[in-house]
């Protein structure tokens, strides 16, 4: 059964306060989500040795944040379309800062674990919140929509890659627990600009119930198809445990769209989907994130493990792909904002496709400008410009009442893209470096890199296919 949304306040901002501050606010608050699923990566071996982790529980440090992040997405969004983007953000603001406070201090691995699992929730809140701000504060404008959003986006993607270089030097220079104390001075200077800056939400007749059944299905097949999925890269595709989470998910996925079908007050409004472009761009934005995680996932373990760059010198070579991620929304922004870069997901496409082919022949001891910059460039450039064809699809045509449940649709298929994509690039590169019978272990291990970047070529040029099914504006 659908119902009436609730009803959008009057106004976002307090009177006077210039569109682009709920921008920036926007745009760093989700730019310190991607950041902290990458910034541990390049910190964990350090963690290992200063708290006694096992081998098992440095995967833990990233999956706990991943399956919190990923199983709350769409109740974060609908909690915001319901009570207000204001609280939603604000609470979600405190439960990221704290999180990472009590990270940054744990003396264990149980007390670190909690804190990723609290950290992915506000994260979560944050993810859901960032989008919708931005598209409310932009609705009267459609341009000034699409730019924003660019902006956005861009930002968004390149956190992952800035996280790698964040989490490089700041271990090297200050320590691993750095990487989570850097969270907590942003958290509280946007804490105190969204209470400055946001008008608290109007309640205009009765509000809506929480449609709790259907957030417990989602959260929890969101929670089991990312652990499944996560879980593959270790034990393979045939293991009963990971093939126990992928059915798991499935049923929990049966039992949502059954509630969902029945309920006086959806979770999801299944007819949402019926907005031109709304399901195609979902799918666009799934395989987008499989791609651009299992890019920036290959291209940090290969430049560590199979050339032997430390944790600095990776975060530094990755930086011109962070940049080029973040150009593309000044080369191409104007063009998306008046319709006219139909074709920009395709060529996009090509090109990180390119890239990711150049990559395949990376030798063991590679000149950087020659061989690394070049294809790192091509991918960067190829996936900014996706990014902002795959944003505008999810949120062109969308009611400012529906912004969060949009919302929560693209960062939960993007979510589960990327942990799909770093599954499947970790487990061919793990299959083909170890059965390969190269004579050493670098040369194993390149070749199982080259073969997986063969398969993120083949993910990149899937978007390009996708991006046809997206309506023409």
């Amino acid at each position: 059964m659908s119902s009436v949304s609730p009803p959008v306040p009057a106004s976002l901002l307090r009177p006077g306060l210039p569109v682009w501050l709920i921008t920036a606010m926007a745009c760093i608050a989700s730019f310190m989500v991607v950041m902290d699923g990458s910034i541990v990566n390049v910190a964990l071996p350090a963690m290992q040795r200063d708290l006694g982790l096992a081998q098992g529980t440095q995967q833990w440090v990233i999956d706990a944040y991943l399956l919190t992040l990923g199983g709350c997405m769409l109740l974060a969004a609908r909690a915001g379309d319901l009570y207000g983007r204001r609280p939603v953000l604000q609470w979600g603001l405190a439960l990221f800062t704290l999180a990472s406070l009590a990270a940054g201090w744990a003396q264990g691995a149980p007390m670190l674990l909690a804190a990723r699992a609290v950290q992915g929730m506000g994260a979560a809140m944050l993810a859901t919140s960032s989008m919708t701000l931005v598209m409310a504060a932009t609705h009267h404008d459609p341009q000034a929509r699409a730019r924003a959003l660019s902006l956005w986006a861009a930002l968004n993607s390149a956190g992952f890659a800035f996280g790698v270089v964040a989490g490089g030097l700041l271990t090297e220079a200050l320590g691993w627990r750095w990487v989570m104390f850097v969270n907590v001075p942003v958290g509280v200077a946007l804490m105190a600009g969204v209470a400055w800056g946001l008008l608290p939400p109007l309640r205009a007749g009765q509000v809506q119930r929480l449609d709790l059944p259907g957030a417990l299905f989602s959260t929890l097949g969101c929670a089991a198809l990312v652990w499944g999925i996560t879980q593959s890269a270790q034990r393979g595709w045939s293991d009963p445990w990971v093939l126990g989470g992928l059915a798991a998910a499935g049923l929990m996925c049966a039992c949502f769209f059954g509630v969902e079908r029945r309920s006086a007050y959806p979770l999801v409004r299944l007819s949402v989907f019926d907005l031109p472009g709304l399901l195609a761009g979902n799918v666009l934005m799934l395989v987008l994130g499989a791609t651009l995680a299992a890019s920036i996932f290959l291209l940090s373990a290969s430049l560590q493990h199979g050339v032997g760059y430390g944790p600095r010198d990776t975060g530094l070579a990755l930086l011109p792909m962070a940049l080029a991620l973040a150009a593309m929304r000044q080369c191409f922004a104007g063009a998306m904002a008046a319709g006219k870069a139909g074709r920009l997901p395709v060529w996009g496409s090509a090109v990180t496709a390119a890239g990711l082919a150049w990559l395949c022949a990376l030798p063991p001891q590679p000149d950087y400008v020659a061989e690394v910059l070049g294809p790192m460039l091509l991918v960067g450039c190829g996936l900014g410009m996706v990014i902002l064809s795959a944003t505008q699809a999810v949120t062109h045509g969308v009611p400012p009442q529906d912004a969060g449940l949009a919302s929560g649709l693209a960062n939960t298929a993007r979510q589960l893209g990327g942990a799909l994509g770093v599954a499947c690039a970790a487990t061919r590169a793990g299959s083909v470096g170890h059965g390969g019978g190269a004579v050493d272990s670098q040369t194993a291990l390149l070749a199982g890199y080259h073969a997986a970047f063969g398969l993120t070529a083949v993910l990149s040029l899937s978007c390009g296919l996708v991006s046809l099914w997206l309506p023409k504006r």
